[in-house]
């Protein structure tokens, strides 16, 4: 199948030549942002917290202990 692909690559003509290329490059490109892009993703490890999601940990915690205690109603 390379050879195939290397074999028609040849059969263009110049103007064809360096539009596939410039195709190719531009795929590359995408193609390294978006890697880049899914490391940053895989390198957020489940356990790293950052300071936004902390502070809302902290604040739903303060809010639980808030909230008063129910006490049984006295029944007649």
């Amino acid at each position: 199948m390379r050879g195939e692909i290397i074999y028609e690559y040849r059969k263009l003509n110049s103007e064809d030549q360096k539009e596939f290329r410039r195709w190719l490059w531009a795929n590359t490109v995408v193609g390294a942002i978006l890697l880049a892009g899914l490391i940053t993703l895989a390198s957020k490890l489940p356990g790293d917290e950052s300071g936004a999601t902390a502070q809302n940990a902290k604040t739903r915690i303060q809010a639980k202990l808030a909230l008063p205690i129910p006490t049984p109603s006295a029944r007649p």
